[in-house]
């Protein structure tokens, strides 16, 4: 499991520095740009946080109208169950992606910004508290 300590430091420091984040653990592809890590912040801030919670935890403002609840993201386990390629697939083209929910919307306006998509993931990792 990744360390989620270790994550939000180097993305909080690349976001102050203004450089490109590095995540060791991102074996496709190791560096997230910083102006990639605000854009995925504000659309976790103005999209996801809506439905899962400003932690993940599904208890979003949007939740209790939902019908299945949204995932905790936060769950270890849920998180050691799903692989990367899968959260993006989610991230991009919604829960009927891969047979979950259609109440978790596509964000396909993301298609052609693979490191916020890749920011975003890192920050659905960060929130398992490892």
């Amino acid at each position: 499991m990744r360390n989620s300590s270790f994550v939000l430091a180097v993305l909080a420091m690349g976001a102050v520095v203004g450089g490109s984040v590095s995540l060791a653990a991102d074996a496709k592809k190791t560096e997230i740009p910083a102006a990639a890590v605000a854009e995925g912040n504000q659309v976790w801030t103005t999209r996801c946080s809506l439905c899962h919670g400003p932690a993940g935890k599904g208890d979003g403002p949007m939740a209790g109208a939902l019908n299945p609840k949204p995932r905790d993201l936060s769950d270890p386990k849920w998180q050691g169950s799903v692989d990367d390629v899968r959260l993006e697939t989610v991230i991009l083209k919604g829960g009927t992606a891969v047979n979950l929910s259609p109440m978790m919307a596509a964000n396909s306006d993301l298609e052609s910004k693979p490191d916020v998509v890749r920011a975003l993931r890192a920050k659905v990792r960060s929130l398992s508290g490892k």
